[in-house]
């Protein structure tokens, strides 16, 4: 079962995107944040049981802590250097989102609005790097 973190500052946008992710795939337990604050409690809850969380769909603006802030905060710990795989949400592009997507590994970037069709294109882009890594691991290559 995938594990999911959608991280935005719109709970309506998050119940959309909840809507998206399970009409795409029932197999997945979703977890929500308002923002980059109450995104790193989460992760570092489910980490500790054991359960961490493999995707994270990230607004980049949000109050609190933006998205951006919470890239830099996660990817600076051990554990979250390379994982979960990162969803960038955005109404518009910013050169520190670019640089982020570069130095951060954001593995898919979406543009507000986006159409479902989108989503699931995303969703399953980062799922297949992730089975690919399991793959990988398993092979012991």
């Amino acid at each position: 079962m995938l594990r999911l973190l959608i991280v935005d500052d719109s709970e309506n946008l998050r119940k959309v995107i909840k809507r998206y992710v399970l009409q795409w795939n029932k197999e997945v337990e979703i977890f929500e944040a308002k923002d980059g604050l109450d995104a790193e409690t989460i992760l570092q809850e489910q980490r500790l049981e054991g359960k961490p969380i493999q995707v994270i769909m990230l607004d980049w603006i949000m109050p609190r802590m933006t998205g951006h802030e919470f890239l830099i905060k996660i990817r600076s710990v051990e554990d979250f250097k390379e994982k979960p795989k990162i969803i960038m949400l955005t109404a518009e592009t910013y050169p520190e989102q670019i640089q982020a997507i570069k130095k951060f590994g954001v593995a898919a970037y979406l543009l507000k609005p986006f159409e479902q069709v989108e989503l699931a294109e995303a969703l399953q882009k980062v799922t297949e790097i992730i089975d690919e890594v399991k793959i990988l691991k398993s092979t012991g290559t």
